[in-house]
C-alpha cells in the first residue's frame, strides 16, 4: 500500500513540474520583467550604502592635432578628402570641390596654410617660412583675415588644429597666437574709430583729370550719399600712422579742431580743392 502512495506521489511531483513549466511559458514576459526591476532595485540599494561616488571626467575630442605632413596629404587626389588651414584651423571643403579640388582656382591653399595669400593674392609661389606669418600684416588685412576664418567656420567643417605658429603639439593656443589675437582686437578698435568718424564727417566727392589733377569737393549729400543740412569743407583726415588720410567734409564750427588739415593753396572756406599726387 506505501508502495503505491509513493508512486502516486511521484506522479503528482511531475504533475506539479509540468504545470510549473506550462504557466513559466504563459507568464515568461511578466517574469523576466519582475526580474528586472527586482535587480534594478537591488543594484540602486547596493550603490547607495556601499560605494562612493566617482566624478566622471568627459574630454574634448573634438580638435584633432595635424603635423604639416599630415595636412598635407588631405589634397583631393586619389579620393583623399581636401583640408587646408587657416590662422592654424584646419577646415574639410571636400564639399566645395569644383573650388578646391585638383586644378582647381583655390587649391593653392589646399593641404596647407597659406593664410598670408588670402589677403595677398599671391598664389605663384608657397615658402612655407613666411606663408603663415601674418603679424606684418597690415590692421585692415587682419581683419580680413578674421572674416575669412569666420567664412570657413559657417560653411565647412572645422577639423582641429595645424601644429606650428599658431598651436603647439598639444593643441594649446601659442605665443604668437596670442599676440596676432592682440593686433586683431587693435586693429577692430581703431576701424571702429575710423567708421566712426567716416560717420560724423562724410568723405568728399573726388574726381581726376589730368588737366587739373584731383579735385575734392562737398555737397549735402557727399560721402555716403545721404541727404544733410550742411555741406561743410574739405580737408584732411590722417588715419591713425599720419601717414595715410582721406578727404572728409567738415562743419564750419569745427573746422579749427587740430585733427582736420587744410590742403595746399586751397582757401580756408574753399567748398572744392585741387591737388596733385
Amino acid at each position: 500500500m506505501f508502495g503505491f502512495v509513493k508512486g502516486l506521489s511521484k506522479y503528482r511531483l511531475a504533475f506539479l513540474l509540468i504545470l510549473i513549466a506550462i504557466l513559466a511559458k504563459l507568464y515568461q514576459k511578466d517574469i523576466v520583467q519582475l526580474l528586472q526591476i527586482a535587480a534594478a532595485r537591488y543594484l540602486n540599494t547596493a550603490a547607495n550604502e556601499h560605494t562612493e561616488t566617482v566624478p566622471v571626467k568627459f574630454t574634448d575630442t573634438r580638435d584633432s592635432i595635424f603635423t604639416s605632413d599630415q595636412l598635407s596629404t588631405y589634397n583631393g587626389e586619389n579620393g583623399a578628402p581636401i583640408y587646408l588651414a587657416l590662422l592654424g584651423a584646419v577646415f574639410d571643403v571636400s564639399r566645395g570641390i569644383k573650388h578646391y579640388g585638383p586644378g582647381c582656382s583655390y587649391n593653392f591653399f589646399v593641404g596647407r596654410d597659406a593664410s598670408v595669400s588670402f589677403v595677398s593674392g599671391e598664389f605663384e609661389h608657397y615658402d612655407p617660412a613666411t606663408a603663415d606669418d601674418v603679424l606684418s600684416l597690415k590692421a585692415n588685412d587682419l581683419i580680413e583675415l578674421a572674416k575669412w576664418q569666420q567664412f570657413y567656420e559657417k560653411e565647412y567643417t572645422y577639423k582641429g588644429k595645424l601644429i606650428g605658429r599658431f598651436f603647439d603639439e598639444t593643441g594649446k593656443s601659442t605665443a604668437y597666437h596670442q599676440k596676432y589675437l592682440v593686433l586683431l582686437d587693435e586693429a577692430k578698435i581703431a576701424k571702429a574709430q575710423v567708421d566712426e568718424l567716416r560717420d560724423r564727417y562724410p568723405g568728399c566727392n573726388i574726381e581726376w583729370s589730368e588737366a587739373k589733377g584731383t579735385r575734392v569737393w562737398c555737397t549735402t549729400t557727399s560721402g555716403d550719399g545721404k541727404v544733410r543740412e550742411w555741406s561743410g569743407y574739405p580737408r584732411k583726415l590722417y588715419n591713425r600712422d599720419n601717414k595715410n588720410f582721406h578727404c572728409a567734409c567738415v562743419p564750419e564750427e569745427e573746422l579749427s579742431d587740430p585733427m582736420f588739415k587744410p590742403y595746399d593753396k586751397c582757401a580756408d572756406r574753399a567748398t572744392e580743392c585741387f591737388y596733385r599726387v
